[in-house]
């Protein structure tokens, strides 16, 4: 994963997006359709890049922080599992879900979360600070003037909407972890005589992936028809495989 990172963070720096009027397309940076919706997900809060206007630029402040397998102070092995517990994903779907009902200083939202948490987590000012500042940057939030010595947010009609496809997404998150996990792309370690199969499977599961953002993007009842016919023709060819095998 910290490859991939690296070359994406390559790319961007290679066609010069690495500032807003920078900025380019998917298509103008050569990347796969993916990577708008892993932007949109909660991880994309942890990665170094931002969106504007369906344009994509670096972030170099933030990718300074990427070197030595280390994101944002945290060892790239323990990432995925520290995040998992307090993803910094829910943290910004946590801020924004405070904002909608009232405007808060930084201290009062770390306050609130605490206190909904009974004491088992408070936002570090690292955490809640860079956040705000970020969502300010992308036009989700605003800063209010300062009154009692607080500087205070609210959310913006972008961030209403932001919010609301936060929330869905959200959603859709909690079915599949109720649902079980995504597996793996099968044939991962195989005898080097047939590990030609490994890039074969990971070829067909991107395939897979690219095809369930399409279709959830386009929902199209003949592609998806078109679809249906081919995953029931292919698990029939997969069954008869096993039955001769069996």
């Amino acid at each position: 994963m910290r490859e991939k990172l690296n070359e994406t963070i390559k790319i961007f720096r290679e066609k010069g997006a690495t500032n807003k009027a920078g900025a380019l397309t998917l298509e103008e940076l050569g990347l796969p359709k993916m990577f708008k919706y892993l932007m949109s997900s909660p991880m994309g809060a942890d990665l170094p890049f931002l969106e504007e206007d369906g344009k994509y630029y670096l972030d170099e402040k933030h990718a300074s922080d990427i070197k030595e397998g280390m994101i944002q102070g945290i060892p790239f092995s323990n990432w995925v599992k520290q995040t998992g517990r307090v993803p910094r994903g829910y943290l910004r779907y946590r801020v924004l879900f405070m904002l909608r009902d009232k405007s808060m200083a930084g201290s009062e939202i770390s306050d609130q979360i605490e206190r909904d948490t009974a004491g088992s987590y408070r936002p570090s000012p690292g955490s809640i600070y860079p956040l705000l500042q970020q969502l300010k940057e992308r036009g989700i939030i605003e800063e209010l003037p300062v009154v009692d010595g607080k500087k205070r947010y609210k959310l913006t009609e972008l961030g209403q909407a932001f919010l609301d496809e936060q929330t869905g997404m959200f959603e859709q998150m909690r079915k599949r972890l109720i649902s079980g996990p995504v597996p793996a792309p099968p044939f991962l370690e195989l005898p080097d005589d047939i590990k030609y199969l490994s890039d074969s499977a990971r070829g067909l599961f991107r395939r897979m992936m690219e095809l369930a953002i399409e279709i959830c993007e386009n929902p199209d009842p003949n592609l998806a028809q078109e679809v249906d016919s081919l995953f029931k023709k292919t698990s029939q060819r997969l069954d008869d495989i096993l039955e001769r095998i069996e």
